[in-house]
C-alpha cells in the first residue's frame, strides 16, 4: 500500500538514512553501506560536536549535502553555514545543494517548490520558502559576526577544511583550532548550535587528530577495510563499491607509483608526519651512465624463504659500487622468488657485472641456500666470491634501513640509469616506512659490504690497462695459492720492474682438477712463453699436506717459494703508488684480470670491530687467498728487480720436493 505523503514525511523524518536513498536514489548508484546509516545518524544526534572521518571517495561529502538540504527542507535548523577549505570550495557544496532543491521532482512533491521568488538565491547563498538559510564561506574568511535577521547560526558544517599549509607544523594547527574555538564557536548559536565537521587526517598532528582525541567530541573513522589488507579475513567498508580485490590493486597501483603514503592517508586514514618519512623526493639522486665503469660491483641479496605473494616479503637484491663516500646503485629486483630462482640470478648477476662478489644474507639460511649455492658453483664450474652477511640482532629492520638517512640527505646514493630503471626500489624509498621494504633492506647492508679498510687504499684507475699483450721477451709468472674451498692463480707479466696482472682464476674445485686447467689454458693462449710458477712460502713449508703442491708437479710445473704472507702483505704498495714512462709499476687488466680488480677495489681489506679498530689480518675469502698468492710472488721477483727469470733458465728439484736453479740442462 502506498504511504501518504504525511506518513511518508514522518518515516523519513525519522530515518534520515531512508529519506536520502528515497529522495536521491540517482546519487546512489551502489547500494548504500552500514556506515551510511552510521553517519546520518550521528549527523542527526544531539552532540553538539561530531565529526566523521571517511575514506576519500566514501561519499561523506554526498551525504552530508543530502543530509543539511533535508535538515532544511524539514526547518530542523535556522542559519546553516557551510564552511570549506576555500570560499569556492564551499561554494561547490552549495551549489550541488541548490541543483537538487530546484530539481528534485520527489523532494517538491513532498515539500513544494524549494526556490520561491523574492528569497536569496545567489552564489553563496540560498533561502528556503520556510526561511532557512544555508550560507557558503571559506575557511580562510574571518568567522566573527554571523547573523540572519535576529538568527545566529544554530548549525555549521565544515567540510575538509584542511590543506598541507594548514598542517604544516604545529603552530599551523594551533592557528587552525584557535579559529575554530575562538572564532567560530562564539559566533554559533548557544542553545541550539551544532557543529559538524568532515575529513581526512593530512598529518599525525591536525586539526582532526586533535578533535579525534578530545572527549567533548563525538567521533567516527571509517577506512576502506577494517584490517591489514592483505589479510584474507579483512572485510571492505563498501563491499559493493570498493571491493577487496580493488582495494588491493588500488594499493598496488599507488605503491608502485611511489605514493603509498597517500594511499594510507586518503584511504585507510592513517596520516604519517614528515618527521617519520626520512627519504624525501629531492633526496635521490641519479645519473644516466655509470661514472666509474672500472669499480668493482657487488651484488647484495636479502632472501625471502617463502614465495607467497600476500603474505610473504620479496627477496630485495642490488648491484652497488663504491667510489669515495657515494653509493651507485647500478640494479635492483624485488621478486618472489624460490631458492632456485636467487641462485640463478646471483650467477647470472654476478657475471653481467664483472664477476661481482655475491653478498647474502643469511641467518637461518646457511642450509636453505648457501649450501645449495656451494653446490651449485661446483655443478657449473663457476666460482662466485660469496660473503655471507648477519642481520642486525640489536635493531630491527627499520631502524637498520634508517642507517641510509645520512647517505640519502647528503646526495650519496646515486641510482644508475635514473628512476625508470630502478621503480621498485624508488616506490620503496618514497613509500618507507610503510608498504615493501625489501629493496631497502638490501641496500642497507652496503653499510657493511664496504665496511673495512682496504689493504691497497692507493689502489685507482691509475692502475688499470686494457687489452694487454705480453710479449715473448717479458717473463710470466703464475701465482698460485690456496685454502681450504679455493684454488686462486694470477698471470703476471714481468716488464722490467712493472708488474701487470693479465689474468686471474678463482676455483671452488680442489686443487688437482682446478690447477691442470688452468696451466693448459695459459700454455694454450701463450704456448712459447717462459712461465714459472709460485707458491707462498707458508704453503711450501706444509708442501707435504697441501694438495696444491703435488697437483702443480703432476701438471709439470715446480713451483718457486715466494715470500711467507705475513712478510709479503702490502709488497704491492711502491709499485701501485710509483710511475714509470706515463705508466705506474702495478697494472691490472680490466678485462682479464676481473678477481684481482675486485680485491684489490675494494674486496682485500681490514675488518673493523663495533669500536672501530681495525683487525689484524685482512677479512678471509677469495679476495684474500688471490692477493696474498700475487704478493708472495712478487714481493721476492721484485726483490731480486725482476732478474729471477734469465733466459733459458734450468730448474731441479731436490728430494724434498723444493725447486733450486741449476746449471744442468733440463731433461
Amino acid at each position: 500500500m502506498a504511504l501518504t505523503n504525511a506518513a511518508l514525511l514522518k518515516a523519513i523524518s525519522e530515518d534520515r538514512a531512508l529519506a536520502s536513498s528515497m529522495m536521491f536514489p540517482h546519487r546512489h548508484p551502489q547500494a548504500s553501506p552500514a556506515f551510511h546509516v552510521e553517519m546520518m545518524d550521528l549527523w542527526r544526534s544531539v552532540d553538539e560536536f561530531a565529526m566523521i572521518e571517511a575514506f576519500r571517495e566514501g561519499a561523506k561529502s554526498t551525504l552530508s549535502e543530502e543530509f543539511l538540504l533535508l535538515e532544511a527542507a524539514f526547518g530542523n535548523f535556522g542559519y546553516c553555514l557551510i564552511i570549506g577549505e576555500t570560499y569556492t570550495k564551499a561554494c561547490q557544496r552549495l551549489e550541488a545543494i541548490k541543483f537538487e532543491a530546484s530539481r528534485n521532482m520527489k523532494l517538491q512533491s513532498l515539500f513544494g517548490r524549494l526556490k520561491a521568488a523574492g528569497r536569496l538565491w545567489n552564489e553563496h547563498q540560498i533561502e528556503l520558502p520556510n526561511g532557512v538559510l544555508l550560507e557558503a564561506h571559506g575557511w580562510e574568511e574571518e568567522l566573527r559576526g554571523f547573523k540572519w535577521h535576529d538568527l545566529r547560526p544554530d548549525r555549521a558544517y565544515l567540510d575538509d577544511i584542511e590543506n598541507k599549509e594548514r598542517v604544516k607544523d604545529a603552530a599551523a594547527v594551533n592557528a587552525s583550532m584557535k579559529k575554530l574555538y575562538l572564532e567560530l564557536m562564539p559566533a554559533m548559536d548557544k542553545v541550539k548550535g551544532k557543529i559538524r565537521i568532515t575529513g581526512t587526517p593530512l598529518a599525525e598532528d591536525c586539526m582532526i587528530t586533535r578533535l579525534r582525541a578530545n572527549p567533548d567530541w563525538t567521533s567516527r573513522r571509517y577506512p576502506i577495510c577494517d584490517g591489514d589488507i592483505d589479510d584474507p579475513e579483512t572485510k571492505a567498508t563498501w563491499p559493493e563499491r570498493y571491493p577487496m580485490d580493488w582495494i588491493r590493486k588500488k594499493r598496488d597501483e599507488m605503491e608502485r607509483a611511489g605514493q603509498l603514503r597517500g594511499f594510507m592517508q586518503e584511504y585507510m586514514l592513517e596520516a604519517i608526519g614528515s618527521q617519520d618519512k626520512p627519504f624525501e623526493e629531492d633526496h635521490i639522486r641519479e645519473c644516466a651512465l655509470d661514472p666509474a665503469p672500472w669499480l668493482p660491483k657487488v651484488v647484495i641479496t636479502d632472501p625471502a624463504r617463502t614465495t607467497d605473494v600476500k603474505k610473504s616479503d620479496r627477496t630485495g637484491r642490488v648491484v652497488v659500487s663504491r667510489l669515495g663516500t657515494r653509493i651507485f646503485v647500478h640494479d635492483s629486483s624485488g621478486e618472489y622468488w624460490k631458492p632456485d630462482e636467487i641462485i640463478d640470478d646471483a650467477f647470472k648477476s654476478s657475471g653481467r657485472h664483472g664477476n661481482a662478489s655475491v653478498a647474502i644474507e643469511k641467518n637461518s639460511l646457511d642450509e636453505w641456500l648457501l649450501q645449495p649455492m656451494r653446490a651449485e658453483m661446483l655443478r657449473r664450474g663457476t666460482t662466485l666470491v660469496l660473503r655471507a652477511l648477519s642481520a642486525p640482532q640489536d635493531r630491527d629492520k627499520v631502524q637498520f634501513i634508517m642507517g641510509l638517512q645520512p647517505f640519502f640527505q647528503a646526495g650519496d646514493i646515486v641510482l644508475v640509469g635514473g628512476r625508470g630503471a630502478h621503480p621498485k626500489l624508488v616506490s620503496e624509498i618514497l613509500n618507507f616506512p610503510s608498504g615493501k621494504r625489501d629493496i631497502l633492506n638490501a641496500l642497507a647492508y652496503v653499510q657493511r659490504v664496504f665496511a673495512g679498510i682496504p689493504v691497497y687504499e692507493d689502489f685507482g684507475e691509475w692502475n688499470l690497462t686494457s687489452e694487454y699483450e705480453p710479449t715473448q721477451q717479458n717473463p710470466l709468472a703464475l701465482a698460485f695459492n690456496a685454502s681450504g674451498t679455493e684454488t686462486t692463480a694470477a698471470l703476471v707479466c714481468i716488464e722490467g720492474q712493472r708488474a701487470v696482472v693479465v689474468a686471474d682464476w678463482v676455483s671452488s674445485v680442489p686443487p688437482k682438477d682446478a690447477v691442470p686447467d688452468i696451466a693448459q689454458l695459459v700454455r694454450a693462449a701463450f704456448p712459447r712463453a717462459r712461465i714459472t710458477a709460485w707458491l707462498p712460502a707458508d704453503v711450501m713449508d706444509q708442501s707435504d699436506r697441501m694438495p696444491i703442491v703435488p697437483a702443480l708437479r703432476a701438471a709439470n710445473m715446480h713451483p718457486m717459494r715466494g715470500a711467507y704472507i705475513n712478510v709479503a702483505r702490502g709488497a704491492l704498495s711502491p709499485l701501485i703508488r710509483t710511475e714509470s714512462k706515463g705508466r705506474r709499476l702495478f697494472l691490472v687488466d680490466r678485462d682479464g684480470a676481473t678477481h684481482t680488480l675486485n680485491a684489490m677495489a675494494g674486496g682485500y681489506v681490514f675488518p673493523m670491530d663495533r669500536s672501530g679498530n681495525k683487525g689484524s689480518l685482512p677479512e678471509t675469502g677469495p679476495h684474500r687467498t688471490l692477493i696474498e698468492g700475487l704478493e708472495a710472488a712478487i714481493q721476492v721477483i721484485g726483490s731480486q728487480r725482476a732478474d729471477v727469470l734469465p733466459e733459458g733458465v734450468n730448474m731441479g728439484t731436490n728430494p724434498q720436493g723444493v725447486s733450486y736453479l741449476t746449471t744442468l740442462p733440463r731433461r
